[in-house]
């Protein structure tokens, strides 16, 4: 039975757990953002009668309602049924549900719960707690049938021994409650962990920027956008001048802290819709969506502003700043990010050959 539906190498700790998971008596279900199964657990795919081709096939969470509705699994009437799978699905979808109970046609109950992540995924458990009913229910019979073949002496005695059971049994689901919140708990934390690499694995350490390799995949996207009628992008290439005599006159930890406010100055002066990277060194890029060739020349020329007269004051000292801005357009012809940097960066070499300290937008006689 497949554990991991999305193919991937666990560590030792996710193997233990997924042992773990396949051990317990609850049905544990783990759907992706776009509600398509990522993980179940084995008492998952038994409560569900899944077969192995189905879970093979990657299946979305509505493939499991479909497949458990067409074997009557649901206490539905069939000319309900289309609506109780998309009442389901769309609950689910919609977010965190508390713990409910569910019918089922053979007459047993599950007590369902839904938690929805912070990166949009959804854990989804079962649990059967038909036996434990029929037993609690069974265990009454019982003991009121043994209270009437007893003595009126007697019956005070076996009351306090149902209450006992009562008490017994109250215990147990409390402690069934407090495990099943403790595995939720680390499968919360399980995905924030997720959620944190994802993070640092984008992102520049040292100024909290897009790093190089996320900045191009974003870039990218944003290109073939950019192909669409209607849609403009832009690309700047930033290089801080002299940045060597930084580092010479106030030393590394200087050259970093000049570096963060360099970052944090840029990302002050444009849109959230555009994106900031670190390149590598003191070289920085912004591609600005949906904009205007005016408008793309106005924020580079307010940021060259911005950090001309913004300097950064580290250790007492202040340090001063300014930056090469080359600029470039997107073409229709462009099926790259590349070919836009490119441009951007001919523009950046020519800003950094005649003064430095100013924003060039490329032209046909710098690509000459």
């Amino acid at each position: 039975m497949p554990r991991f539906l999305i193919p991937e190498r666990p560590s030792t700790l996710l193997g233990i757990l997924a042992d773990a998971l396949d051990a317990i008596g609850t049905g544990i279900l783990l759907l992706t953002s776009d509600m398509r199964v990522r993980f179940l657990n084995r008492r998952q795919a038994q409560l569900f009668g899944l077969p192995k081709a189905l879970l093979e096939q990657g299946p979305t969470f509505r493939d499991l309602l479909e497949y458990a509705a067409s074997q009557s699994w649901f206490a539905v009437e069939d000319d309900d049924l289309a609506e109780y799978i998309n009442d389901r699905e769309a609950a689910v979808r919609a977010g965190s549900i508390a713990a409910t109970q569910i019918s089922l046609r053979d007459g047993r109950r599950l007590l369902f719960s839904c938690i929805t992540c912070d990166d949009g995924n959804r854990i989804l458990t079962y649990t059967d707690i038909s036996d434990e009913l029929r037993r609690e229910a069974t265990e009454a019979v019982a003991q009121v049938s043994a209270a009437f073949r007893f003595s009126n002496e007697t019956i005070e005695s076996q009351a306090a021994h149902l209450a006992s059971l009562a008490e017994a049994a109250h215990e147990h689901a409390q402690m069934a409650e407090a495990a099943r919140r403790r595995l939720e708990q680390e499968i919360e934390e399980r995905c924030r962990l997720e959620a944190d690499l994802r993070r640092m694995a984008t992102t520049d350490g040292l100024t909290g920027t897009l790093n190089r390799t996320a900045f191009m995949i974003a870039g990218q996207r944003a290109t073939e956008r950019a192909r669409d009628p209607g849609r403009c992008l832009a690309m700047l290439m930033l290089d801080v001048d002299h940045f060597k005599m930084v580092n010479d006159r106030h030393g590394h930890a200087g050259g970093d802290a000049a570096l963060q406010h360099l970052a944090a100055t840029l990302r002050a002066g444009i849109r959230q819709t555009d994106l900031l990277g670190r390149l590598g060194g003191e070289e920085f890029g912004i591609i600005l969506q949906d904009v205007t060739p005016e408008l793309a020349e106005q924020i580079a020329e307010r940021l060259r502003l911005m950090v001309a007269e913004n300097p950064q004051r580290h250790a007492d000292r202040l340090i001063l700043m300014t930056v090469s801005i080359g600029m470039a357009l997107a073409y229709e012809s462009d099926v790259s990010v590349e070919q836009i940097m490119a441009r951007a960066d001919q523009a950046l070499y020519h800003a950094k050959g005649t003064g430095r300290n100013r924003v060039v937008k490329h032209h046909a006689a710098i690509a000459a």
